[in-house]
């Protein structure tokens, strides 16, 4: 198998850590739809586009000072790549510093990610590939 599809999300990963949201977009489709945990507090569980892509990258780093997120895990399967994530940084209101683990679902086709979905638990997203083959 292919390891194309898990370097473009890791390239992805790169692009956001330098800031550069430009070259993410270049991975991304046009018409990328984006889900979110709707238990998360102040993020929309849904966005679209390019457009979506910018609004969910806006919500982390506005909530935190020294905002991060380290790749604990990525493995790509048929036209989907699975990445489990440590997210943190410092409360920007509270000073208190918080860390989540995240795991995300990305399917990729024709060389960009179309579909980028976020869950709470890494059972989740499994469930959710095994229910997409």
């Amino acid at each position: 198998m292919s390891q194309e599809n898990l370097e473009i999300v890791q390239a992805a990963f790169r692009a956001f850590e330098k800031g550069d949201f430009d070259a993410v977009l270049r991975l991304c489709d046009e018409d990328i739809e984006i889900t979110q945990p709707p238990e998360l507090p102040d993020v929309s569980p849904r966005q679209h586009g390019h457009a979506g892509v910018l609004e969910a990258f806006a919500i982390w780093p506005e909530q935190w000072d020294d905002y991060r997120v380290e790749i604990l895990g990525a493995a790509e399967v048929s036209d989907q790549v699975i990445v489990t994530t440590l997210q943190g940084g410092r409360g920007k209101d509270s000073g208190a510093r918080v860390q989540a683990t995240f795991t995300f679902l990305f399917s990729i086709r024709a060389g960009k990610i179309t579909e980028w979905r976020m869950f709470m638990q890494e059972a989740e997203a499994l469930e959710a590939m095994r229910l997409a083959e």
